[in-house]
């Protein structure tokens, strides 16, 4: 049987699946990775982590983890990878679908001028991924980090010739990223008021001219004009048209309407009710007083 794997996004639906894997390896084997509840945990505080489930067909078979970025490896292979952790689940090991996962990993970011991918392993375990790593193509690096065999995996056809030719931060085009959105406004207290108030960010520090709300992932901000007129003269221009647009989720379309029932009664200036889009979403359009457009949406 030609078994495929793919590298699916980890969510509600599929993360228990995904954490039970962990319970399907050998005593030895769990020595060797960490278990994939402590896994996902990292990954969701590392801005650098990405990890996917490996599915093949409609059933859970292992896990990936790879930091995007990390000032650790040496310059000269950078931009670099590190396979954090790779464990598959104990039916689908010995069946050629941890070569075909790493495939992937290779297929989805040489493109991406990835020069190297870096792992480790123990070597003191019976069921150590040691001699599975030399095999795909690993050189052992003869260096131990934590107790661990530092293993690198060469790309060379996709690495620029030289370190002048390569982005200044490596990790810029593998891993794009927002920290934060500022909103500047000549109407800091109105701006104030919509946003704590109206749309219920909580405020995490208040100093004056700037304000910033708590936010989960991306950090919002409101900030006065003025702040920024002394470093140059354009962030006083009056702004016009719209600028930016905030989407803001919701469960579902009967949550979508009751969310957008209480900002009506808060006296949002209406844009678009609720709507079924081309695209498969409902949304509702409304406007901050600066005039900005946001929405509220729910995929279908």
């Amino acid at each position: 049987m030609n078994e495929q794997p793919e590298l699916l996004a980890i969510t509600d639906d599929n993360l228990d699946d995904v954490l039970k894997l962990s319970e399907s390896l050998t005593t030895s084997q769990k020595r060797c990775v960490a278990d994939n509840l402590k896994s996902v945990a990292q990954g969701s505080v590392n801005p650098f982590a990405w990890y996917r489930a490996v599915y093949v067909g409609k059933q859970a078979a292992g896990f990936v983890m790879l930091e995007l970025y990390t000032d650790e490896l040496p310059e000269e292979d950078q931009p670099a990878l590190y396979l954090w952790r790779f464990m598959m689940a104990r039916e689908w090991q010995s069946r050629g679908i941890g070569r075909k996962v790493l495939n992937l990993i290779v297929e989805q970011f040489r493109p991406q001028g990835v020069c190297t991918i870096y792992t480790s392993c123990v070597l003191n375990e019976e069921d150590s991924p040691y001699r599975f790593y030399l095999k795909y193509g690993f050189s052992d690096t003869g260096k131990d980090i934590d107790d661990e065999r530092v293993l690198r995996l060469a790309l060379p056809e996709a690495c620029p010739d030289s370190l002048e030719q390569r982005s200044g931060r490596p990790w810029q085009f593998l891993y794009p990223k927002v920290a934060l959105i500022t909103i500047w406004t000549d109407h800091l207290d109105t701006m104030r008021q919509f946003y704590h108030k109206t749309l219920g960010f909580y405020i995490k520090q208040d100093l004056g001219d700037y304000i910033e709300f708590e936010s989960h992932g991306v950090r919002l901000a409101l900030c006065h004009r003025k702040v920024m007129t002394g470093i140059s003269p354009l962030f006083g221009q009056k702004p016009a048209g719209q600028r930016f647009e905030l989407a803001l989720p919701c469960d579902d379309a009967e949550d979508l309407a009751a969310a957008w029932q209480r900002l009506v009664a808060a006296g949002v200036t209406v844009i678009a009710g609720p709507a079924t889009l081309p695209w498969g979403q409902r949304a509702a359009f409304f406007a901050d007083p600066d005039g900005n457009i946001h929405e509220l949406f729910t995929e279908l």
